[in-house]
């Protein structure tokens, strides 16, 4: 097997045994050494050795001091780690093997936001900013974890889409969920309260094939997140839904969601940069506004971060073209195009400009791919164009319009960079 295909499946090495395996083991230290000497708990110490536990800026200082390293070979080894798990857990986002402007065509809300949520600090920053404050000052946020998705029905795949983290209490290894269900269709919904309350049984049960000798379950706060056409009015108490009886209160289910309704296009979105952009952009996929928020989003834009993992400036590139039309797209390539980043260069890339240009590629694909199909059917032209709003003098010319793009020369860049070459046992130095 070559070198190449292996690398897709050799597993990162796991910060907690790097600093276990290379470091305290071959200098005999505890786990009370390291206690003693990062002026940090035991429970902290051990939370770091199983993974439980994140290595944060400062944590990666204390350890750079400690063994003479850089900072940046634990936040790295982190980074990449976290990479590696983000990738296991939505396999349909992270592929090596499709562009993005291919995947992002069928349900971009979507892929968006599980991208930008698998990024530990957006996700940290998204919950900061819109829990209660009495909550967010009881969870440990270092322990912050990314448990998975898919505890949806089957049914609503296109309209709903989620993502389970979990994070321990202070001063605790008490694990609480935090289940985000965005809510992406374009009004709201009675009944999602009683899909909630499914879906909260499906992460419980799902709890025990990683804890099956779990005592109690751990409790979960869900988040419903609605970006919509209109203001989400129903209740977020679930006992409402339940017919008014007799019945004592003590015998019916009773929870409530955290509501955070951002169908209103005049309200601030919370969050770090890449959140703030995704959430103005799905706005602006339901009002139609795209054009109102472009200077924004050139103020953003130049906030976005170089340098190795995912592209995220190329992933937001392609949910606009995606979503938006054509003139629009073209309004917005020719506003950025004048905007320097942050070094002073372009601010975007020939490919992302290229994306633009190219009038959504993955779109016409899907497109012509459709009529062929009709074509060979036998389905008569009137009724293609009927369905389609494209004759057979128009079918021909994105044909042809199609394979120009196809053969744009590659500016060798991936619409996808994942930072997979990962440190190996026998390059750890001490420095």
């Amino acid at each position: 097997m070559n070198s190449e295909k292996s690398s897709k499946h050799d597993k990162p090495v796991m910060p907690g045994n790097v600093l276990k395996e290379q470091f305290m083991k071959p200098k005999g230290m505890t786990v009370n050494d390291i206690s003693k000497l990062l002026s940090m708990p035991e429970r902290h110490v051990n939370q770091i050795l199983t993974g439980r536990r994140a290595i944060t800026a400062d944590t990666a200082i204390r350890l750079s001091h400690l063994f003479n390293t850089k900072p940046e070979f634990w936040t790295d080894l982190q980074s990449q780690y976290d990479i590696y798990v983000a990738k296991q857990k939505f396999e349909e986002i992270f592929t090596e093997d499709a562009l993005l402007s291919k995947i992002f065509v069928h349900n971009p809300n979507d892929k968006i936001i599980k991208l930008v949520m698998t990024d530990r600090k957006e996700a940290e920053a998204f919950f900061k900013s819109n829990l209660n404050p009495v909550l967010v000052d009881q969870l440990d946020w270092d322990t912050l974890l990314l448990e998975g998705s898919h505890f949806i029905d089957d049914t609503f795949s296109l309209s709903e889409s989620d993502i389970l983290f979990s994070v321990c209490f202070n001063d605790s290894d008490i694990r609480c969920y935090l289940y985000i269900l965005f809510e992406h269709q374009s009004v709201p919904d009675k009944w999602m309260r009683f899909r909630l309350y499914k879906y909260k049984s499906r992460i419980w049960d799902d709890s025990f094939k990683n804890y099956p000798k779990q005592k109690y379950l751990s409790p979960i706060v869900s988040v419903v997140l609605y970006i919509g056409e209109k203001n989400w009015l129903y209740s977020n108490n679930f006992s409402d839904l339940i017919h008014p009886s007799p019945l004592d209160n003590e015998l019916i289910p009773k929870f409530k969601h955290i509501l955070l309704d951002y169908s209103d296009k005049s309200k601030a979105v919370k969050g770090n940069t890449k959140m703030q952009i995704a959430q103005l952009l799905i706005q602006a996929k339901y009002h139609s506004h795209f054009t109102d928020i472009i200077q924004l989003l050139e103020k953003l834009f130049r906030q976005l971060p170089y340098g190795p993992g995912i592209n995220y400036r190329q992933a937001f590139i392609i949910y606009i073209a995606v979503t938006q039309k054509k003139d629009d797209v073209l309004v917005f390539l020719e506003k950025v195009k004048k905007q320097p980043d942050q070094k002073g260069g372009n601010m975007l890339t020939a490919r992302e400009e290229w994306i633009l240009e190219g009038k959504m590629e993955g779109k016409m694909e899907g497109q012509i791919s459709i009529i062929d199909n009709l074509v060979k059917s036998g389905i008569d032209w009137n009724l293609i164009a009927n369905a389609t709003g494209l004759d057979q003098k128009g079918f021909e010319e994105m044909r042809l319009e199609y394979q120009h793009l196809c053969s744009k020369p590659d500016v060798n860049q991936k619409s996808m960079q994942y930072g997979t070459t990962y440190i190996k046992s026998d390059e750890l130095k001490f420095r």
